[in-house]
């Protein structure tokens, strides 16, 4: 910094120095973490907490946390309008205090004394259309804030603000990139690539991988009958069927159209096969929604499985030709069924 330069001129070179880097991070959780640790830095605070409106919730809760203890981090979401923490995200105005254990707009002064925080700062976060959350930052004394720190704090965290929508934006496009619209499945470029790691991953581990082409029987017909909005609804459905089904290390994903994958790794042929059948039963039992209001539908799904077994190399396109054309033999054979590749 220059020798000429003003109080205020450090400040604002400071700030700019400190926002400057946010444009190096492109996920949310590097810049949820830097905004807090930054926020103790400008402020020489010794902790910081961001956080954010959940709309499922309807709560301000603490996403991001620096300088504090898990009894703190755990402490239960706080309401709009709640607090010194709702009150400012309510009035978009920032708030501090020398002792919150003496302020009478504190709502958890008993969990602030068992962290021995005494002085507090918060400002709003806010964005074009309202307030997105607040940060908030702690000092064990009760050295106060002054107003340079509410300066300070107040125009990063319009800075902060901005980071954290286009990081969200990244991860949403990224999201786009590997998910098919309708369902939420992965797409067929995501699961080709999560099918060729764990080829890799089961070759290193001397472990089994299935793979099963489903397919949904009549669906054209049942397009062209009911229409394309209920054809939707039918893959909406049949999509949490899979995800009821499937275990949690499986991967599912749409291929296109009716025709869906399911990656199963440490899976053998009974495995499969029994996931096949699990599939089966479910569509059996599901009345999918209809243009009629007093029918419903009923559907099959024919169902090729693909093997690589232990000790055996195979790439993702092979072992997806082979899941394939088991299906079409699923077809042929009057449909409503699972065919083992037999290569």
């Amino acid at each position: 910094m220059g020798a000429g330069m003003t109080n205020d001129d450090k400040i604002l070179n400071r700030i700019f120095m400190i926002t400057e880097r946010m444009i190096v991070f492109d996920g949310l959780d590097d810049v949820l973490n830097h905004i807090t640790k930054t926020a103790i830095s400008l402020t020489q605070a010794e902790a910081a907490t961001l956080r954010v409106f959940d709309l499922a919730t309807g709560t301000l809760n603490i996403i991001q946390s620096h300088g504090l203890t898990e009894g703190f981090i755990d402490q239960p979401p706080i309401l709009i309008g709640e607090g010194i923490i709702g009150t400012v995200v309510m009035t978009g105005q920032p708030y501090f205090t020398a002792d919150v254990a003496q302020d009478k707009l504190c709502k958890n002064a008993d969990i602030a004394a068992l962290e021995g925080i005494h002085a507090l700062l918060c400002v709003p976060m806010k964005t074009r259309t309202g307030t997105l959350g607040c940060i908030t930052v702690y000092r064990r004394t009760t050295n106060p804030f002054r107003e340079h720190d509410l300066l300070l704090l107040s125009i990063f965290s319009s800075e902060a603000v901005e980071a954290i929508e286009k990081a969200r934006l990244i991860d949403e496009l990224k999201k786009q990139a590997t998910l098919d619209p309708l369902t939420g499945l992965l797409n067929r470029r995501a699961l080709m690539e999560d099918l060729a790691v764990e080829l890799d991953r089961a070759s290193r581990h001397s472990t089994p991988v299935a793979l099963l082409f489903v397919d949904l029987d009549g669906f054209k017909q049942f397009n062209d009958m009911h229409g394309h909005i209920l054809g939707d609804k039918l893959l909406h459905d049949f999509t949490q069927l899979l995800r009821i089904n499937c275990r949690k290390i499986d991967h599912i994903g749409r291929f296109g159209g009716d025709e869906f994958i399911i990656i199963a790794p440490q899976t053998t042929e009974p495995g499969a096969a029994s996931l096949a059948e699990k599939l089966h039963q479910a569509l059996a039992n599901h009345r999918f929604l209809t243009s009629s209001a007093v029918t419903s539908y009923r559907t099959t799904c024919s169902i090729g499985i693909a093997l690589c077994d232990v000790g055996v190399t195979k790439s993702a396109e092979q072992l997806l030709r082979e899941a394939d054309d088991a299906m079409y033999q699923s077809k042929r054979g009057g449909k409503n069924r699972s065919t083992v590749s037999t290569p």
